[in-house]
This record gives C-alpha cells, structure tokens and sequence, in this order.
C-alpha cells in the first residue's frame, strides 16, 4: 500500500512516519513546500510541492498514485490570507487532484478543536455534535476546510475523513505551542541564568493528548472507512495551562520562578476547552494511552535550547 504525507517535515508527521512504519508493506510518499532528501525523513520517496499550487497538487497526486493520503499540510500563526490560502485551498487543491487522479484514495485531513470556538464551561465536554463557532482566522479556516471536506463526500463521493485533534503533546514539538513555547522560554533561561520566564494565561483548561495517541488514532480512522465524518481525537480530561507549566519546570535543573505577562494572553481566548471523544473510542475502540507527564516529558527533553541563549550564556 503506497501511503502520501503532506507536511512531511512537521511535527505530526515525524510521529505519524514512525506509526506507519510498523508496517512493513507500506510504502511512504512524503510531500512539503522545500527539497529534502527522503531518507533524513523517514520516507521511501518525497516530492517538494506547495499545495496552495493546484497544478502542483494534481501532479503530486498523479506520479505518487497514493491509497491513503495524510494531510498534514496547515499554518497556526501567520497573516490570515495565508492561513486561510494554506488550511482551506491546499484542502481542496487536494481532494480536487484526487477526485482526478486518484479517486479510490482514502483521505484524512486534520481539522481542529478550535473549530468549536468559545463555550462556557458548562458545556464541556465539547463532542462533534457541538455547533461550531469559530473565533479568529485560525479556527475559522480549519472549520471551512471540514465543510469543504463534508461537501466533497457528500456530493464527489470522496474517501474523507476529518479528524479533529485538541492540543497536542509529544516529542519536538514546535514553539508555537504552548508546552514548546515554555520550554523554549524556560531553556533560554537556564542557559542565560535567568531565574523567571513570562507566561500568558496560566488558569485556562485544556485537553492535552499525546501525539502518539494522535496519529494512532489518525491511522485507525482511515481504516474503519467513515467517509464524510468528523471525529474529535482528545484525551476528555480538562488540564489547566499552570499545570503543564509547573510540569515542565519540574524537569529543569534549578528553579525558575513564572511570572504572567498581560501581552502574552490572547484576546477571545476561552478559559475552558474539553473534548469528548466517546464517537473515536465506539468507532475506532481508541484508548489514549500516553500519559501527560510521559508526553511533557518527551517534550522537554527534545526542546533545543534557543541559538540566541547559547550565544549570550557563552559570552
């Protein structure tokens, strides 16, 4: 079975490789926006390819002829042109070449939960019959993204499925995130000899699941063929951002004190975010299974320090 990953040099990616490689008659196609060689990815072949490009797409998809295909491809942080142009159009660009070249191959793409938007508290467990209400470009294009995937099963017959995972933990993470953000901030501490770091919104709740669960359940889904439907991919348990902090810093070699920064909280930032993932586990019989403190663990220890603290710590 020939397998194509987009955004094959991030961070669900790397995981998601080493998943799919457990099975030794899979072949993996990888695609990302720069030329990198396949072998420093895990991969058994990979193409350069910008997906908002759909004459690029629809030759990607036509040379790798993929069964399943993992779209992985989005922008968190960015200008709103390019996070809707990235999360929305490479979405179609891709179920459109498929619908073309490919039209048998099994599609997941990678919603999120903050499709849902803001809710009060006494509405968590969020599950996917929830409406959704979108806040900022982020979450609006994710959830635009999962209509246009609903509407090409529903009207194309295409082989889609969305996942729509919380927020994930695990090993290399990105710093866009907020376990890599504070790990970051506080390895750049260590190595300056600060003893406090700044944090936004520390009380806020969250559901953190490891990225290893993530992908797990990301596979299962292509497996149980539900076509033109949403799964949320969550742990159901709330975790307040201080909680993970304090995790985190129980990991370093001396104290670091944290300090709240009025700058770093987020507007229309909800105090609570809950999933519930009873449809996963019915559908898929998936259990997460890494714990928060073995995935804040791994995220640690793979935080580089940043060149910038090297630099001054080595003056």
């Amino acid at each position: 079975m020939k397998v194509l990953v987009t955004g094959a040099r991030g961070f669900t990616a790397r995981h998601l490789i080493r998943r799919l490689r457990l099975d030794k008659n899979v072949s993996l196609v990888g695609s990302d926006t720069v030329d990198v060689s396949a072998a420093s990815l895990g991969l058994d072949s990979y193409s350069a390819a910008d997906l908002t490009d759909a004459r690029q797409v629809l030759s990607l998809v036509q040379r790798s002829q993929p069964d399943w295909i993992f779209n992985l491809a989005g922008l968190v942080r960015g200008g709103t042109p390019d996070i809707y142009r990235v999360n929305l159009l490479s979405a179609v660009n891709l179920l459109e070449a498929v619908k073309a070249e490919a039209p048998s191959a099994a599609v997941l793409l990678v919603g999120s939960a903050a499709e849902y938007g803001i809710w009060p508290a006494d509405h968590m467990p969020l599950s996917e019959e929830h409406e959704c209400r979108p806040v900022g470009a982020y979450g609006l294009s994710k959830h635009a993204m999962t209509m246009a995937a609903l509407d090409y099963a529903r009207n194309a017959g295409a082989k889609v499925v969305v996942a729509r995972p919380f927020n994930l933990i695990g090993a290399g993470m990105p710093t866009n995130l907020v376990a890599g953000a504070i790990s970051q901030r506080a390895k750049a501490a260590l190595a300056n000899g600060d003893s406090t770091i700044s944090v936004g919104n520390a009380d806020a709740q969250r559901d953190f699941i490891g990225i290893e669960d993530a992908v797990d359940a990301y596979v299962k889904l292509l497996q149980r063929e539900r076509w033109g439907e949403v799964f949320n991919v969550c742990s159901g348990e709330p975790c307040s951002i201080r909680h993970v902090i304090e995790t985190l810093l129980s990991f370093a070699p001396r104290p670091i004190r944290v300090v709240e920064d009025e700058s770093l909280k987020r507007v229309n930032d909800a105090p609570v975010v809950v999933g519930n993932g009873s449809k996963v586990a019915r559908v898929c019989g998936f259990t997460p299974r890494v714990s928060l403190q073995q995935a804040l663990r791994a995220a640690w220890d793979e935080t580089p320090v940043p060149p910038v603290a090297v630099a001054l710590a080595n003056r």
